[in-house]
């Protein structure tokens, strides 16, 4: 076996027709990777006259002339075959040696478990074989790999990888958890069933003119600004991207500004009548002694609501100023991959974060592929800690498993170093700094 160099486009063609292809293995990852200031190389593993797998590495020139490497969710290998593994990762670290290339991260997608939104294993195999069973999620399609323990025990043990897999936020390269569901669905069905808060939010932002569109023109205009405030990336990632990936949709949420304005104001007007009505009940009702605990618990949470649809009608009506023709305020990019749709990366404007735009926009895309013929949902990613009270960003899980989504878990990063004398002499020399930053 060697390692051989491909062509974008050769490498696309392999890759597609690997198990574990996905978007981040493309040339357009690539290309959207060296606006970032890495290197992408397009290898494949030449088994005899055939390629037996391929993977994009990225490398970054960081320490007298050596560099660092990471194949995003690669390399796409058989790692189930383990004497193909190892053959397959063996050359792949001796052309890191030729190279200059001190150390290789890798994070294969293969799913270690699949959860319910509250974090617990759906379904657990304890037979003779010990292996994790398929966990299934309202069908046969969004599985956990059934050797992904195994593969785990072959890196760490034989291949003698470090393991970076334990983290539950945001401390990888790239995330270790998503939120999924399966396809088809019946949207209509699916609503009745989604948690009675998240149908409120979805309702709200409706009422208030937040308004879904795709954008066919894929105009990077429209989205950069909202990108630009969640990531800090040159707007080149975006248009490597998304050129030349026909697969890749743009969804945007609009706020109709007129629309704002008038809604908050019919909203705010009628929650006012409501409130005195409540108003009027307790202190008839307290003259007789009755008890009023319960009208009393109405009434503080409509003035609750009466606040916020003050401020709404006060943002609304700066908003009409200021954008007359409406504004955008949430966005996401969609890519299709294989049998598969994910919301690659999304985003919204935090100063109208009370307008559930995010939640709107999620579920609108998940209606437009509700009948078609792909088979999962990616909803984004979200972090493997499931105790609200412990967990700072609970309420983004909320939002992305709030439709009734599943946890996805892959089996994380890992790690070797080719010239472990130059890695740790750049390591000390720099203070175990994060290199890959996408």
């Amino acid at each position: 076996m060697r390692i051989v160099e491909l062509t974008p486009m050769d490498f696309d063609i392999y890759a597609k027709d690997q198990e574990l292809s996905n978007p981040w293995q493309t040339s357009n990852f690539g290309r959207a990777a060296e606006a970032l200031g890495y290197t992408a190389s397009y290898l494949g593993f030449e088994d005899g006259m055939s390629i037996k797998g391929v993977t994009l590495l990225l490398t970054k020139n960081v320490y007298l002339g050596q560099s660092v490497s990471y194949a995003p969710r690669g390399p796409l290998i058989d790692f189930e075959d383990y004497a193909f593994a190892e053959e397959a990762l063996l050359c792949l670290k001796k052309y890191l040696n030729n190279n200059k290339i001190m150390s290789f991260t890798m994070d294969p997608a293969i799913i270690l478990t699949i959860r319910n939104k509250y974090g617990a294993l759906k379904q657990m195999n304890n037979g003779v074989d010990k292996k994790l069973d398929a966990i299934i999620h309202g069908g046969e399609i969004v599985k956990a790999n059934p050797y992904a323990k195994d593969i785990v025990n072959f890196l760490l043990k034989k291949m003698k990888f470090d393991y970076r897999g334990q983290n539950l936020f945001f401390e990888g390269i790239l995330p270790r958890w998503y939120g999924v569901t399966n396809l088809p669905v019946n949207s209509r069905t699916l609503l009745s069933k989604i948690d009675k808060r998240a149908r409120t939010k979805l309702r709200k932002a409706a009422k208030l003119g937040v308004e879904i569109l795709k954008d066919e023109t894929r105009s990077l205009d429209v989205i950069y600004e909202i990108a630009r405030e969640k990531f800090d990336r040159p707007i080149e990632y975006y248009k490597n991207l998304l050129d030349n990936n026909p697969d890749a949709e743009i969804y945007i949420a609009r706020i109709n500004s007129e629309k704002y304005v008038n809604n908050s104001k019919i909203l705010y007007e009628r929650e006012i009548e409501r409130n005195e009505v409540l108003n009027r009940v307790i202190q008839e009702r307290n003259s007789s002694g009755r008890n009023i605990r319960r009208l009393i618990n109405q009434k503080m949470e409509s003035d609750r609501i009466i606040n916020n649809f003050k401020e709404h009608l006060v943002k609304s009506t700066q908003t009409l100023k200021d954008y007359p023709e409406g504004r955008i305020i949430a966005m996401c990019i969609v890519i299709k991959d294989k049998n598969n749709v994910s919301i690659f990366e999304d985003g919204y404007l935090r100063e109208y974060s009370n307008l559930n735009a995010a939640y709107l926009l999620r579920w609108k895309v998940i209606e437009q592929y509700s009948n078609s013929n792909l088979r999962t949902f990616n909803f984004g990613e979200i972090t493997g800690g499931f105790d609200p009270r412990r967990n700072p960003l609970h309420g983004l899980n909320e939002s992305k498993l709030c439709l009734r989504g599943s946890i996805m878990e892959y089996i994380g990063e890992f790690g070797i170093m080719t010239n472990k004398t130059m890695y740790n002499l750049y390591q000390a020399t720099n203070g175990n700094q994060k290199v890959f930053n996408l």
